[in-house]
């Protein structure tokens, strides 16, 4: 190899060398510490929570309109709608100790579980109120529409408060992808447009 050629070379090692340390690429363990964090059972708990408080706000927000608007309240359909919100917190809960017991080391997490697991107590509480009056033979729709009302709030609440605590782990891609739908909904609800 000539003088000539050796150091065309080496100048191609130096300029291939430097391209390298001026960009960067994303090492294999960036990867690997999304893949993981995005794999673990709090993501997956997380990732139900997210529906389940979306579930349970459309069940609060339809029986509201429900006890509201119907004529005659049928206590056959209040009760299977109040039954099937009190479904959807019992299973926020047992997700939240999922979540809380995976990152027990974590007080910035357990602070956020905490202030969820306050609202669950909240609209549990009412929940179990709403049912009663939705096993009578005759429910209160204003009695009802109120319990719902509160339910409602302390499930927005939840919510605030689990976009936080997603945000906190890095699961934001285990958010419930129901933007659009509920914003349609609060759409429908108050005439509003929800940007």
């Amino acid at each position: 190899m000539s003088i000539e050629s050796l150091g065309k070379f080496i100048m191609a090692i130096a300029v291939v060398a430097g391209m390298t340390l001026a960009h960067p690429q994303v090492s294999h363990g960036q990867i690997n510490d999304k893949v993981s964090r995005n794999n673990g059972a709090s993501f997956f708990a997380n990732q139900r929570t997210s529906r389940n408080i979306q579930h349970a706000r459309d069940y609060s927000r339809g029986m509201q309109r429900y006890t509201t608007q119907a004529h005659v309240i049928q206590p056959s359909v209040t009760q299977a709608e109040s039954q099937m919100l009190g479904q959807q917190l019992q299973a926020i809960q047992r997700d939240m100790v999922i979540v809380r017991e995976e990152h027990a080391s974590n007080p910035k997490v357990l602070e956020q579980v905490k202030k969820i697991e306050t609202q669950l107590g909240q609209a549990t509480t009412v929940q179990k109120s709403l049912h009663e009056e939705c096993c009578k033979t005759s429910p209160d729709g204003k009695s009802c529409a109120e319990m719902c009302r509160k339910i409602h709030a302390s499930l927005d609440e939840m919510k605030k408060e689990h976009d936080k605590l997603l945000k906190e782990l890095g699961h934001e891609e285990a958010a419930h992808d129901h933007h659009e739908n509920h914003d349609h909904h609060d759409h429908e609800a108050t005439g509003k447009t929800v940007k």
